[in-house]
This record gives structure tokens, C-alpha cells and sequence, in this order.
């Protein structure tokens, strides 16, 4: 009696973990068929120069990233000359307790650099708009530089003086300062992917948006290879869940 309870718990098991493997190739499935509207998208656009009299639309561009209209920038956490930066200091506890109503973190600082930076080819130049970098589900090299310092009492850090004293001075014990800042360098090499709006190149409002560093080629290579990696795990997921969740029912059946 025993014997048969541990099989019937093993022939159980099987099922159910046979059905988290034909769930998992579902998501594998729906994940490759956005890289495959991904691919479609970039093979329909193609790379045109920036000088192109084109004020709106989607399109694709390859170039390398320029000042913009405020000209050389010093990123103010690095000191790094750039195109562009945007800074951000939180101040949050180092250990969250479960259930309380206060919010996670404050703002104390979060600002950029005025105006946005450009794209600059053979033929000319575009705005950029820095919420290109906003979109979700980035997969590609990013462009943008992050440097990141986290400053608390327990293992304090030299911070840059774009940061107050005494805002420094005031962390808690329970308390903790990270500083971001996000540059962008001159002279990256780009492809993007977007929609120019009023001559400025931003994200797209629906559909895919690419700001790379790899060039059209090695982006769209990439996401064959992706492509192909999410089919065999479709398949692999999809065929060992049916014999786990097949062969727990089999023998589930022969006990009713």
C-alpha cells in the first residue's frame, strides 16, 4: 500500500510539473512571436541618411551620436565630456519592512542636461530625444553610460558636488543614497530604430523601438539567433511536458 501511495505521488508529480513545462513553452511561444514581429519590422525599414526630408513617421537611422544644441556637456557624477546626462539621487531605507504605507524611496535629486543630443551621419544630423530610451524590453547593447554610487553611514562614499552636504550629513542608520547618472558619450556608433516626430527622432508609441549600439546587421542577427534559441525551447518544453503529464495520467488512469 505504501509502494502504490509513493507512485501515485511520483505519477502526480510528474503531471503537474509535465504541465508547467507546456505552460513554460506557451511563454517561450508568445515570446518568439514578438522577436518575429521585431525581425519584420526592421527588414521593412530601411536605414535612410539623416538629411533625408522626412519630418514624421517611423524610420531607421545609423550614425554616431552628437552634441545637441547646448553643445559639450560634463557629466556632473563622472566628469566625463558628453552629449548628454541625466542624474538621479533617491534616498531610501536599506531594509523595507512588509506592510508599510510609506513609499519606497524620495527624490532628491533629478535633472539633465538642457535640450537633447543628435545623430549625425555622412549627410547631416537629427534631434534626438532622450525618452527614446524609455521603451521597454530592451534587448539590444544599450548606448547609454550608467555610473551608480550608493552611499549609506555603515560604508560611506566620496560623493560628486552636485550633491549637497547636507544631504549627506542627514542619512540615517536605516537609510541609503544612490546616485545614477545616465550619459550618453559622443561619437557611439548607433542604430536606431523610432519615429521622427517634428524632425526629432524618439521612441515609437506602439511597436518596436531600437537605440544600439550593434549595427542593423548584428541586430537583426541577434534576433534570428533568438529566434531560433525560442523555437527549441518551444519544442523541447512542449514534448517533455506531454510525456511527463501524459505518462502521470497514463498511470493515474490504470489506478481509477
Amino acid at each position: 500500500m505504501l509502494y502504490l501511495d509513493g507512485v501515485m505521488a511520483v505519477a502526480t508529480v510528474a503531471y503537474c510539473l509535465g504541465g508547467l513545462l507546456i505552460g513554460g513553452s506557451g511563454i517561450f511561444f508568445l515570446l518568439n512571436l514578438g522577436d518575429l514581429r521585431a525581425l519584420r519590422t526592421m527588414r521593412r525599414v530601411p536605414v535612410i541618411p539623416a538629411a533625408t526630408q522626412q519630418r514624421s513617421g517611423r524610420v531607421a537611422l545609423e550614425g554616431r551620436t552628437e552634441y545637441g544644441p547646448a553643445g559639450r556637456q560634463r557629466a556632473p557624477v563622472s566628469g566625463e565630456d558628453s552629449a548628454w546626462f541625466h542624474v538621479r539621487l533617491i534616498r531610501e531605507p536599506s531594509r523595507h519592512y512588509a506592510g508599510s504605507d510609506d513609499p519606497d524611496e524620495d527624490v532628491l535629486l533629478d535633472f539633465s542636461s538642457p535640450d537633447g543630443f543628435a545623430l549625425a551621419d555622412h549627410s547631416g544630423r537629427v534631434p534626438v530625444d532622450p525618452a527614446i530610451f524609455g521603451y521597454p524590453f530592451i534587448v539590444e547593447p544599450r548606448v547609454p553610460v550608467v555610473t551608480t554610487i550608493v552611499h549609506k553611514r555603515s560604508a560611506p562614499r566620496s560623493l560628486p558636488p552636485v550633491v549637497p552636504r547636507a544631504i549627506a550629513d542627514d542619512v540615517r542608520k536605516n537609510e541609503r543614497l544612490t546616485l545614477t547618472e545616465t550619459r550618453v558619450p559622443r561619437g557611439v556608433a548607433v542604430y536606431a530604430l523610432g519615429r521622427l516626430s517634428g524632425g526629432t527622432l524618439t521612441r515609437s508609441r506602439t511597436g518596436l523601438t531600437v537605440f544600439s549600439t550593434d549595427n542593423r546587421d548584428q541586430v537583426i542577427a541577434a534576433r534570428r539567433d533568438s529566434i531560433a534559441l525560442g523555437t527549441k525551447m518551444t519544442v523541447w518544453f512542449a514534448v517533455a511536458g506531454l510525456l511527463l503529464a501524459g505518462g502521470g495520467v497514463g498511470y493515474l488512469t490504470t489506478l481509477a
